[in-house]
């Protein structure tokens, strides 16, 4: 997810948004999370108005021109789809009630991602606050999804998957188990600071690094110096997701693009951006 230096003012703005209407039904494995699978396109999503709850991966294909992703966020306090739509109508930031509790990160066009968090029953939305060149958050153009989380099945999962690689961020870092290879990996993310944060793992191109990705993404003009490939959005403090992804070798980064509460300023100004190599 990038937020392109824009997130802290666009939870700001007044926003005109509409949700995606679809009961495309999901689909649970015993034992393992359900797998829900969903996509996004311009401007919005492609999702079950239910799903059930407990340890829940989300699959989603970006169908669109530009890059999205699914933040997803729980609704507390009894409040619904409908006091979400009228909440980000308003100015100022987002209502205590609003918990960002992760989702698949961004997602660029004609591919598919995937994230698993354990969600409990109660109303929830998934959004997009990329934003387009133009500058306008893609939420602002339609792309928020409100629904329902269900009772946990009889005999279905209630924690996350075993993972072999644990990130945890920090206030300002990201703290890998052990390096990351070639191949598959299932990676646990944790946030282990006291402020919200997100992941992002993109793949630089040759001779770029995480850092002109973080520039691009400001205006998202040209051809990007990097490719998402993976991450997590949003997380509370003491939240926990899995992602997966799929590496080869080059030249990787971890990029956080949410501001800072305290100046406004994004947290990968603060130094939580982070380049390795694969190999």
């Amino acid at each position: 997810m990038y937020y392109a230096a824009r997130l802290g003012a666009a939870l700001a703005l007044t926003w005109a948004v509409t949700g995606c209407k679809s009961d495309r039904p999901s689909t649970e494995t015993a034992g393992a999370p359900a797998t829900v699978t969903m996509t996004a396109k311009d401007f919005a999503f492609d999702a079950p108005a239910q799903i059930p709850g407990g340890a829940v991966t989300l699959q989603i294909q970006n169908n669109g021109k530009e890059v999205h992703q699914a933040q997803l966020v729980r609704l507390e306090g009894g409040k619904t789809g409908q006091d979400l739509m009228a909440a980000l109508k308003k100015h100022g930031p987002p209502p205590a009630w609003m918990k960002f509790v992760g989702g698949p990160n961004a997602i660029a066009p004609g591919h598919e991602v995937s994230a698993t968090s354990v969600l409990e029953p109660g109303q929830y939305a998934w959004l997009c606050f990329i934003p387009s060149p133009d500058g306008v958050m893609h939420a602002a153009k339609g792309m928020v999804r409100p629904f329902e989380v269900t009772a946990v099945p009889s005999g279905a999962a209630t924690s996350l998957p075993e993972t072999d690689v644990t990130i945890k961020l920090v206030d300002f870092d990201f703290q890998s188990s052990k390096p990351l290879t070639p191949g598959r990996h299932s990676i646990m993310v944790e946030n282990a600071g006291p402020q919200a944060l997100d992941i992002v793992l993109v793949k630089s191109a040759p001779g770029k690094t995480s850092r002109d990705f973080a520039t691009w993404a400001e205006s998202m003009k040209g051809p990007p110096p990097a490719e998402p490939v993976g991450g997590v959005g949003v997380l509370e403090n003491g939240m926990r997701a899995t992602f997966t992804a799929d590496l080869t070798a080059g030249d990787y980064g971890l990029i956080c693009f949410v501001p800072d509460p305290k100046d406004g300023k994004m947290h990968l100004e603060h130094g939580m951006m982070k380049n390795f190599k694969v190999s």
